[in-house]
């Protein structure tokens, strides 16, 4: 009797035949008592009724015994109503959920290619979309573990494959050792450190288990440090870099991880800005967020990127290389280092015209004297 479907019929046939087991006795008792009470009532002489038990019996009894089996056969007909009735309504509850036990053994054998049957409007139904709606979240999150797996093998892939062909070439004495070609090796180690950092943190900021110190930290002070160290770079290229805000803007963040958004932003304007143009980066605030935004004279950004420009991989311009192009994890660490702390980023451009990158974290409430805000994991940020 471990069936749900069988306890539940079994439920519906127990409740019928204890109800009109209740309603039999309750009305052969009271049956009985309203006719004692009838008989010793009737306008007849004690001798009639004598003779007429003596002739055809006690009529009472006999009225008392239609009673009986009237509700002996209702109790019959009731149960084999009920039975009918509860094994229906069994099937109608169980059936469904038998489809959301098959579906989710399915799912557990790694089979997320069809939903569970979704049946009327009511509870269980309701369960099933919302199993449903889990099931859509597994395959979104395993295509995006597959794209992954995929991407990283990618790029890693080419510098790997370099350093041993070039390894392999010296090994061989087919290839020159010479400081400029251990210099190309160093730089192919620099990509694979900083894609395998970079990977590290988007791994822990997706957990929720990136370390973050939030403290009041100015955001005008960070970016103006930020500017000071890209000039170098800048200037190699012949690109004017140059900052906008004189008001401090204190925001609750971490104040290395707020330096590393603005080096990735910086260095990604970089990238796609030619020689002689121009970086603009401006802080301001509003009434509730220090809000930053990096505006440069580069191609700018096809439409269709623009959408994905926070995605990880992803290249509006393909052509460039793994040396150059950085680890195309750099905007995504920009977005989910932002959004942890609470803040937004956006991004606006137009093909040929430049882009702008911005983000916003929120102000940091003025505390008391000698009061600091605390360490927290990013989990528990924002």
């Amino acid at each position: 009797m471990g069936s749900l479907r069988w306890r539940l019929v079994l439920v519906t046939v127990l409740v019928a035949w204890i109800s009109v087991a209740a309603v039999g006795v309750a009305a052969a008792r009271l049956t009985a008592g309203r006719v004692q009470a009838f008989l010793a009532h009737m306008p007849q002489a004690p001798q009639m009724r004598e003779m007429m038990r003596g002739m055809m019996g006690s009529p009472e009894a006999r009225f008392l015994g239609d009673v009986r089996r009237a509700i002996w056969f209702a109790a019959v007909i009731g149960l084999g109503i009920a039975t009918v009735a509860g094994t229906v309504t069994a099937r109608r509850i169980t059936a469904p959920l038998q489809d959301l036990a098959t579906s989710a053994r399915r799912i557990g054998r790694g089979d997320l290619s069809r939903d569970a049957p979704v049946r009327g409007e009511d509870e269980i139904a309701e369960v099933a979309r919302t199993f449903n709606a889990m099931a859509a979240d597994l395959r979104r999150a395993e295509e995006s573990r597959r794209e992954l797996l995929g991407d990283v093998a990618h790029e890693l892939g080419t510098p790997l494959a370099v350093l041993q062909a070039n390894l392999e070439g010296m090994m061989d004495g087919v290839i020159e050792v010479t400081p400029a070609r251990l210099e190309s090796l160093h730089t192919q180690t620099a990509v694979l450190t900083r894609l395998v950092r970079d990977l590290r943190d988007l791994a822990l900021l997706r957990e929720g288990a990136l370390y973050l110190d939030r403290q009041p930290v100015d955001l005008r002070e960070l970016t103006r440090k930020a500017v000071e160290s890209s000039q170098a770079a800048a200037g190699d290229k012949g690109i004017a870099l140059a900052a906008q805000g004189s008001d401090p803007v204190v925001v609750l963040a971490d104040g290395e991880r707020v330096t590393q958004i603005l080096h990735n932003l910086l260095s990604n304007a970089l990238r796609h800005t030619d020689r002689g143009g121009t970086i603009r980066l401006t802080v301001a605030a509003d009434a509730a967020s220090g809000q930053v935004e990096i505006s440069d004279t580069g191609t700018g950004i096809p439409e269709d990127d623009l959408a994905r420009v926070f995605d990880r991989f992803h290249r509006v311009d393909r052509s460039r290389s793994r040396a150059t192009g950085g680890s195309g994890l750099g905007l995504a660490i920009v977005k989910q280092l932002v959004e942890t702390q609470g803040g937004r980023v956006w991004a606006h451009s137009r093909q040929g015209q430049g882009s702008t990158f911005g983000f916003a974290l929120p102000l940091a409430a003025r505390e008391p004297a000698g009061v600091k805000g605390g360490d927290t994991w990013s989990g528990a940020g924002g």
